[in-house]
């Protein structure tokens, strides 16, 4: 049985999210800021194959939790997911951002996809090259 970690500050989220996992047969541990999921992934971080987390938390937000997770951890696989339009990182963390509100089905698609390694990075921002010096 595959071990999910859920973040999310919002408990409903948290538990529905959980919730869906479980009944498809996922071992799922939460976690409610990005302070608490660092702790839970390193006492779990044999176990934990995929990350399910909210990017807007108190404490710590998920974008600097799955900085951290990443660097420390660099086989792991991050899921973000949000319902606010605040801006994406320009430097992927995650393997997949997830918007909210979402269907069960896109969730459970988006998990499947990140854990089979099929989703390309969904937000790679190409980088402009640097000016060139017309006077050299």
């Amino acid at each position: 049985m595959e071990k999910l970690l859920v973040v999310d500050d919002d408990e409903l989220v948290r538990l529905c999210v959980t919730s869906i996992l479980a009944a498809v047969g996922y071992d799922v541990v939460e976690a409610k800021d990005g302070l608490e999921a660092l702790s839970v992934y390193q006492a779990f971080q044999e176990e934990v194959c995929l990350v399910i987390m909210d990017i807007t938390m108190p404490r710590m937000d998920g974008i600097s939790a799955a900085k951290i997770i990443k660097y420390t951890y660099p086989s792991s696989k991050v899921i973000l997911m949000s319902g606010r339009p605040e801006p994406l990182p320009a430097e992927p963390m995650a393997d997949a951002f997830l918007p909210k509100p979402f269907r069960s089905r896109e969730l459970l698609e988006k998990v499947q996809q990140v854990l089979q390694g099929e989703l390309p990075l969904p937000w790679v921002i190409k980088q402009k090259s640097p000016p060139q010096n017309e006077d050299a």
